[in-house]
């Protein structure tokens, strides 16, 4: 997707994409290595739109799926 098409898609824009507030159902994947912390802060890009979330939480908030695509 081009940058215009990212934003239509997430309402969010390139480089600040965040699993909330999509304005329609995505796929949504987080890699398995946000297991490894008991909270993770997505922001979108925007320090004032932060928050303090387990990965698990926000899993199940989102309808997200486990994938294991970090090299370690």
């Amino acid at each position: 997707l081009d940058a215009a098409e990212v934003v239509e898609a997430t309402s969010h824009p390139v480089g600040g994409v965040c699993p909330f507030g999509l304005p329609a159902p995505l796929p949504v994947y987080f890699d398995v290595s946000l297991r490894e912390f008991e909270e993770v802060v997505p922001a979108a890009g925007a320090t004032n739109a932060a928050v303090r979330i387990a990965p698990q939480r926000m899993v199940e908030i989102t309808g997200a799926e486990w994938v294991d695509v970090c090299q370690r």
